[in-house]
């Protein structure tokens, strides 16, 4: 086999090598991230300085985006009015983070408001009638939604029948109909020019927010809204005034739940987005607030450190650490949890909530395993893998907070879409991922007449639909998929940002690309390959969970951690020359900071595609291909012995071992077999019972086959050559 993944190598143009000179001599960065900057877009040291400056003289006005100023206009009219307002949200991270922000700043200018989030289980996605029932019930005049609502078509046409106005705010993408509410602010409105498309939910209600203020200073300063100049009119206007700090004060108070609804929807980190985390993840590590603050602490377990260390609030740190543990409440519980961590004023409650929500994670890691494992059995009895690119599985007693996960895990499993649906009462609700090039969202609007509900994004979406409709909809969705998906090429791979020498392995490099830092979807970690890097040790860490490869360089050895990686899995020792895929970090110990290596793939320089190259041509001869005898795959009695000889001594240090690494131990012995020759003669061995012989799954980093390989302890002599695979092999064989 060959590497895990495939590399895609970007190589920079002799235009692109003098852009970046001239970057990095202009702006003055190093010559790595200067070449990084150019590969990726901003190629002029003005688009260079805008995106590493984050200045947020770089947000685009809130009044460009359609139905802004009615949105506005009605819900300071509420407020004045004295009008009960409900803030309508969804309860994943972006929709807490957005019903925190609104729900805040409209009780801060004084509104009657209350906060509604649907519980997943028994209510679903989106706008219900029995909340709007509900809501009218207790008062509400205005429904404010937040991260749902493009959908609500009839919903709205509900609330305009009970006396409910709506003002929808979202950022999924719309359907053929909008819903015909007050105000519909998104950005992905076919008629909408704002400049940014990609908002998250928060990201919408962020720029809310800004114009609500823009507004109320308005109304403060010269006594009413400027409702008849334009929007860059407007601003100006203020800032003229001398007394405008409307951005500085929303920034202030509610660019942090931005960054973390953004990060945790994993929207693109460019433009605003970028401008959006970049200045929320700046604001966590000076004021995080009460409940934050609390979340972080329990997160980390700060508390029961003797010596506690201060964790770089990133947006691995948002997305993988704190966004699970909101997103936890809900899953499983209730996600209103999650609004009041981030509302609460008293360090007692805030610590009692972080408690809860860190329990709630833990309670749905433990579903998520159960799931996954009846998932992944039922994918390999049912699925056809041959045929159907999208996997759709269904099964009762599935947690519907859950099966979201669930499918992102087997998506990554097997790089292909999967849909799980969770079957109750006869109604299956689903969660879906997807891959690089196939949009499920368009997927499911082939399949629509199939379903009751559905919605999403290019890479995630949603679903309702009867049981008996199931089989139905895998046949239909995979027939549309079949047209989309090239399942032929659909091989995992790997971006690489650049080629880099060994010497550039250093700590000015890596401080030089967290510049770049919001990284996520669009603005990724930087990715780097460097050949022919001499292995100087390896050592297993956390239990033999991890692995830490010692490298050899110019000045002085860097490590290289593989994480969820064993040893031998690593398939590297001491005296290797290996070409390594990796992340370029800091390691900050007790104050000593230094470069380290994030290893994300290896292979054994020089091996190339040899090992498949020797693999596909065995599997070729063991199906008739014949073969000549100077291609010396025939395995005689000495070849058998030396390789029995290479596996005993193999298994003293480990069951586990790969082609490449038992290859070169017959090496070692002194004898010259070739790759095809040894993993057919493991094959004979096996058929005979002298070994246990079993390819697995997983590939070695060295990008061979992984084996596990035991020594059978019979004395009973057998016939190697009389074995059927041997027999049929050497049919094959022409002189």
């Amino acid at each position: 086999m060959p590497k895990r993944n495939k590399w895609v190598v970007k190589h920079e143009t002799a235009e692109q090598a003098e852009r970046a000179v001239k970057i990095s001599s202009l702006l003055s960065i190093g010559s790595l991230l200067a070449k990084i900057l150019v590969l990726r877009g901003y190629d002029t040291p003005e688009k260079a300085r805008r995106f590493l400056n984050n200045e947020a003289e770089y947000f685009h006005n809130p009044f460009l985006m359609k139905d802004m100023e009615k949105a506005v206009i009605r819900i300071l009219d509420a407020v004045e009015n004295k009008e009960k307002i409900t803030v309508y949200g969804d309860y994943d991270v972006d929709g807490v983070t957005s019903v925190s922000s609104l729900y805040m700043y409209l009780k801060n200018i004084g509104a009657d408001v209350n906060f509604y989030i649907p519980n997943r289980s028994s209510e679903g996605y989106g706008i219900n009638t029995s909340a709007i029932d509900l809501l009218k019930k207790e008062g509400s005049s205005l429904i404010i939604t937040v991260d749902t609502g493009i959908t609500a078509v009839c919903e709205t046409e509900y609330m305009k029948k009970i006396g409910i106005d709506a003002v929808i705010t979202d950022h999924h993408r719309c359907q053929d109909t909008i819903p015909n509410a007050v105000a519909v602010v998104n950005p992905k409105r076919p008629d909408d020019n704002y400049p940014f498309k990609e908002l998250a939910g928060v990201g919408v209600v962020f720029k809310l927010l800004t114009a609500l203020e823009i507004a109320v200073q308005e109304k403060k300063i010269f006594g009413n809204y400027a409702n008849g100049y334009s929007p860059d009119e407007r601003c100006q206007r203020l800032i003229n005034s001398g007394k405008s700090d409307f951005l500085e004060k929303i920034c202030n108070n509610y660019i942090v739940l931005a960054a973390i609804g953004t990060i945790a929807d994993v929207m693109t980190l460019t433009d605003e987005n970028r401008l959006i985390c970049a200045a929320g993840l700046s604001m966590m590590e000076k004021k995080a607030g009460i409940g934050l603050e609390a979340l972080i602490d329990m997160a980390t377990d700060k508390k029961n450190q003797k010596y506690p260390k201060k964790r770089k609030i990133n947006s691995s740190f948002i997305g993988y650490t704190i966004a699970p543990r909101i997103n936890a409440a809900g899953r499983i519980d209730d996600a209103r949890l999650g609004v009041e961590l981030f509302t609460c004023t008293e360090k007692e409650d805030a610590e009692r909530i972080a408690a809860k929500l860190c329990r709630l994670n833990l309670d749905r890691q433990s579903e998520e395993n159960r799931i996954s494992e009846e998932a992944l059995a039922l994918a390999k009895r049912t699925h056809d893998f041959a045929c159907d690119p999208v996997l759709v599985l269904a099964g009762e007693n599935w947690h519907q907070g859950v099966i979201g996960i669930v499918s992102s895990k087997i998506t990554e499993k097997y790089n292909l879409p999967s849909i799980l649906i969770s079957i109750e009462n006869g109604i299956g609700k689903g969660s879906g991922r997807s891959i690089k090039g196939f949009n499920i969202s368009e997927a499911l609007e082939y399949c629509k007449d199939l379903l009751e509900r559905y919605g999403g994004h290019d890479l995630a979406a949603g679903l309702t639909i009867k049981a008996e409709n199931i089989d139905e909809f895998r046949k239909r969705i995979n027939e549309y998929a079949v047209k989309h998906i090239d399942i032929e090429n659909n091989e995992s791979s790997i971006d690489i940002d650049c080629e880099v020498s060994v010497s550039e392995l250093n700590l000015c490099n890596a401080e030089d690309i967290m510049k770049l830092e919001p990284c996520g979807t669009d603005n990724p970690q930087p990715v780097f390959l460097v050949k022919n890097i001499e292995v100087s040790g390896v050592n297993p860490i956390s239990c033999g969970k991890h692995t830490k490869v010692i490298l050899k360089t110019e000045d002085e050895d860097i490590d290289a951690l593989a994480f969820n990686v064993s040893a031998w899995e690593s398939d590297l020792e001491k005296g290797d020359f290996t070409d390594i895929v990796f992340n370029l970090e800091i390691n900050d110990f007790m104050g000593r900071k230094s470069a380290q290596l994030h290893l994300l793939d290896s292979e054994i320089s020089g091996i190339g595609d040899y090992y498949k190259t020797e693999c596909e041509f065995l599997n070729s001869k063991e199906k008739g291909e014949s073969f000549r005898y100077s291609d010396m795959l025939l395995p005689d009695r000495e070849d058998f012995a030396v390789i029995y000889r290479a596996v005993r001594s193999a298994m003293q240090e480990s069951e586990y071992i790969s082609l490449y690494r038992l290859h070169k131990r017959v090496r070692k012995l002194g004898y010259d077999i070739r790759a095809a020759k040894l993993k057919f003669s493991l094959e004979v061995l096996s058929d005979v019972g002298i070994i246990s012989f079993m390819i697995l799954p997983s590939k070695s980093l060295s990008g061979t086959e992984n084996y596990r390989i035991s020594v059978s302890k019979t004395s009973e002599k057998v016939n190697l050559f009389g074995v059927p695979r041997y027999k049929n092999l050497k049919k094959q064989m022409v002189n």
